[in-house]
């Protein structure tokens, strides 16, 4: 296990974004909390990833954990509208996990968590076939619960994982680093500019990323309003170009990443806290986007009207030329 600790390098160079070549639109939405099935399953909520794994037909979805230890588990669906037939597993040594990805070079599956022994508050978990678990490397100095929340898997192997706040509250930049599984090693890190006040309250943050067309990450910005009684999320979506590896930690530099609007049409859905993000089947022709929100195991629903309480809610998103 590799623990490497995390700074700000002084010297960064600006990366130029390529154009973005698509737009989302609302396809169906769904609340998986209506589910009879799955509401009476005590250990399903809390969604903070999703992937859909197009040869296998499967949708994995991986919980943050209800409990004190935040104990994670893994869902497997053959289809989430017809969710009365499924699989979980409880993930051993795997607490608060934030996202997953399938790998089909090996068929493992790769987990980012929030949290860890002493300050380490950002991991990489590789889940191998066996159901053994291996902790590939951990990162130091995020906040405790504001550590790895989102991870993209590229072409070329590379493993990048974004903080979901900066390190300081003064600071205007997220972490994101790129872990190179050919080698087992670190070799970018890049600064992803984050407005914490982006829907006039101090929440703003990154949920999810994905690796994108046209060699771009997409990265998914959650806000919450701040508004005690109802559930009120500020969602947007972005693309930047995927650094290079000449941006390493040896060479003590580190990539400014660009932010490109992705335009999206909710179509009016009341958009929940959405955490998990995946490439779905195709559609009537059309690539899709599905999100997925986290309840929180409504834990801070006590006072709030039916209406308002926080779902675990399914978008599915057409991808549309640009």
């Amino acid at each position: 296990m590799k623990t490497i600790g995390l700074f700000f390098l002084l010297w960064t160079t600006a990366l130029a974004a390529e154009a973005q070549h698509f737009r989302l639109e609302l396809l169906k939405w769904y609340n998986l909390s209506d589910s009879t099935t799955l509401q009476n399953d005590p250990y399903f909520g809390g969604l903070s990833g999703i992937e859909y794994v197009p040869k296998l037909g499967k949708w994995y979805l991986v919980t943050d954990g209800a409990d004190s230890t935040r104990q994670s588990y893994l869902f497997e669906f053959d289809s989430l509208f017809n969710t009365w037939n499924y699989k979980r597993w409880k993930l051993n040594k795997i607490h608060s996990a934030e996202s997953v990805r399938f790998d089909k070079a090996d068929s493992s599956l790769y987990f980012t968590t929030e949290l860890g022994a002493g300050k380490t508050y950002g991991e990489f978990l590789k889940l191998k076939k066996d159901s053994t678990v291996h902790t590939l490397a951990s990162y130091q100095d995020f906040e405790d619960n504001k550590g790895f929340e989102a991870m993209a898997l590229d072409s070329n192997r590379v493993l990048w994982g974004a903080s979901e706040w900066p390190q300081t509250p003064n600071n205007p930049y997220c972490q994101v680093t790129g872990y190179g599984l050919n080698h087992g090693d670190t070799l970018v890190r890049a600064l992803y500019p984050l407005d914490r006040n982006a829907c006039g309250y101090p929440d703003n943050g990154i949920s999810e990323m994905l690796l994108a067309r046209d060699g771009q990450l997409l990265f998914l910005e959650r806000c919450w309003t701040g508004e005690r009684d109802q559930s009120n999320y500020s969602i947007r979506l972005f693309t930047t170009y995927i650094p290079k590896n000449g941006s390493t930690v040896d060479s003590q530099s580190t990539s400014l990443l660009e932010k490109n609007p992705v335009e999206v049409n909710w179509g009016g859905v009341h958009l929940d806290n959405i955490e998990g993000m995946s490439w779905g089947p195709i559609v009537n022709g059309n690539r899709t986007l599905v999100l997925i929100s986290d309840n929180n195991f409504n834990k801070f629903d006590r006072n709030k009207t039916p209406e308002n309480r926080q779902k675990s809610q399914l978008i599915i998103l057409k991808v549309l030329p640009d």
